[in-house]
């Protein structure tokens, strides 16, 4: 009988009575998609297993899988793209006819290309689902009977990953569903509890205002998007909002431009610096202006370097000792400086120079110090700089070392500084930051502070060029990655041009890409940066990269040029 409804789905009929609507759904996106039923199509994708889904999911799945040994059962994860990240078997015939059918990990497994699957279908409709055997839209797949399931962020609401149980169509258990959203369940708890504090932090605000059933509410930052229904549908560009939002400046006209609900956000900060934007849509009422401009919200203010003192000085109110923190280059020692040091430096143990000088040396060093410090008030603050350069070994001593010092309650003792490195502190490091105030201080990077890039590039005196309008505003615009390093070394440059003015064409031809792609949806930076892959994996062949890519020329040509590749 499904045979019959495949020479429907091939001659363009009407379908037979014994196919599920789910799956004649499926099979007609898979038609559409132009999968073949006769193959099963091998395109590769990305798998990263230092992928958040991968770290927190593969743990979890690895241990349920002992419990699955002698069910002749498969487990298969998949990133956002349908990639299989991660695979785990233990029959032998199961696992060589998935070889055979090159379900192996880094091959990608949605709808689109393979056809109606488990982990495909579960992806392209977020919902869970039990594909039978022939249910299958590619004929080899037929001997398999595949349940599965959408891994969500419970924070986001996301799809982060795709999760199927699959096994031979003969072994299949009537309990493969139940045990696969068991094991959905278990990885978005752990997805929870892995959260930072700052996604957590979004969440509150979220559900917070939520309770107005009638508005529409959307919550993010720079890599976070929550959203209700309503919300969704405004239609938010969230990149390029937060990029206004980091460069100081009111986007409020473009938060939903043909919108006419009445729109308010609010900046949601954390020690001085915003961390999230709250935007709430309300109906509007009999009387309501239509025109973006009768729109009302406070734009949040992003600190400039002399509000920083302040701010730190305030932190420091109460605490004996603070934790400054941000990106390399913002200048957090400096601020520390000259916030508690302007009429003496504070004495200051550089942890970089641990490794240079021995370890335990500078643990003697930081005794003797840190004891001198905490016993006696007369004694300035100590300056503890660089904390991330310790070794696991000296951080864990030094945390012993703050562990044994008096804590007499009579003011700021010191002040630590720590950059992080992109990924997450180990438990030693984060144990030793734990003995600081629990809310450290973070200094924003330059590219949240464009009045201070202006402040050291426009009206320098005669000896220094000056910028064009257009100049000036895609200095605004760069992400600064350097911070303070990277605009001093700038202005050097600018100092020893001879030209008066300096335009868009004298700066760095890599900063008119980076602005552009500054501009770009998540989705549109995803496909610019699989576009340059391909160029580049083909040395510039335009036909070549296309056809790696499955578009025509033409389309290809069109995306360069709106995504400034060259």
């Amino acid at each position: 009988m499904i045979d019959d409804d495949r020479e429907w789905l091939e001659n363009g009929g009407r379908a037979g009575s014994v196919l599920r609507p789910e799956i004649v759904n499926s099979w007609r996106r898979s038609q559409l998609s132009g999968v073949s039923p006769d193959t099963v199509a091998i395109l590769p994708g990305a798998a990263p297993l230092d992928s958040k889904i991968a770290r927190v999911a593969v743990p979890i799945l690895s241990a349920m899988a002992e419990v699955l040994i002698g069910a002749n059962t498969s487990l298969l994860l998949s990133a956002p793209d349908g990639t299989m990240l991660w695979r785990w078997d233990e029959d032998s015939r199961l696992s060589t006819l998935l070889n055979r059918n090159s379900a192996v990990v880094g091959t990608r497994w949605s709808e689109d290309v393979v056809g109606t699957n488990g982990l495909g279908t579960s992806l392209e409709t977020a919902q869970p689902i039990t594909i039978h055997g022939a249910e299958h839209f590619a004929e080899a797949l037929h001997p398999f009977t595949c349940a599965g399931a959408a891994i969500r962020h419970p924070i986001t609401r996301r799809v982060a990953g795709t999760l199927s149980v699959t096994s031979l169509t003969r072994d299949a258990s009537p309990l493969m569903a139940a045990t696969l959203l068991k094991l959905v369940r278990e990885v978005e708890e752990q997805l929870y509890g892995d959260s930072t504090l700052r996604e957590r932090e979004l969440l509150h605000h979220f559900l917070t205002e939520r309770r107005r059933a009638d508005s529409a509410v959307v919550v993010v930052n720079g890599d976070t998007v929550i959203a209700n229904k309503a919300g969704a549908k405004l239609g938010i560009d969230h990149r390029s909002l937060w990029n206004q939002v980091e460069a100081g400046r009111a986007p409020v006209a473009d938060v939903a431009p043909e919108r006419t609900e009445e729109i308010t956000w609010r900046a949601i900060e954390h020690a001085g610096s915003v961390v999230g934007l709250v935007i709430v849509a309300d109906p509007p009422g009999p009387d309501a202006p239509t025109s973006s401009a009768a729109r009302r919200a406070t734009p949040p203010r992003t600190p400039h370097w002399s509000d920083l003192h302040t701010q730190l000085r305030a932190a420091a109110q109460g605490p004996d000792r603070v934790l400054v923190t941000g990106e390399s280059g913002v200048g957090k020692r400096t601020l520390v400086q000259e916030t508690f040091g302007s009429a003496t430096p504070l004495p200051e143990l550089d942890g970089a120079e641990a490794e240079e000088i021995g370890s335990r040396q500078w643990l003697a060093v930081a005794r003797e110090l840190l004891t001198r410090t905490s016993e006696d008030a007369a004694e300035p603050p100590l300056l503890l700089s660089h904390l991330e350069s310790l070794t696991l070994g000296a951080s864990r001593s030094l945390g012993r070392i703050l562990d044994a010092l008096p804590r007499t309650g009579d003011g700021l003792r010191m002040v630590a500084t720590w950059t992080p490195t992109g990924v997450e502190p180990s438990p030693v490091l984060q144990s030793l930051l734990d003995r600081f105030a629990s809310e450290p201080f973070e200094v924003p990077p330059l590219r949240r502070r464009p009045h201070d890039i202006l402040g050291r590039l426009v009206d320098q005196g005669p000896a220094m060029p000056v910028l064009s309008g257009a100049a000036v505003d895609l200095v605004e615009r760069h992400p600064w990655p350097g911070n303070h390093r990277q605009l001093e070394e700038f202005r050097r440059w600018m100092s020893i041009q001879r030209r008066p003015v300096l335009d868009v064409a004298d700066l760095p031809k890599r900063w008119s890409r980076d602005a552009a792609r500054a501009r770009l949806t998540a989705i549109q930076a995803a496909e610019a940066d699989a576009i340059s892959a391909a160029l580049t994996a083909h040395d510039g062949n335009k036909a070549a990269a296309a056809a790696e890519l499955g578009i025509s020329r033409s389309s290809l040509y069109r995306k360069m040029r709106e995504y400034h590749l060259t």
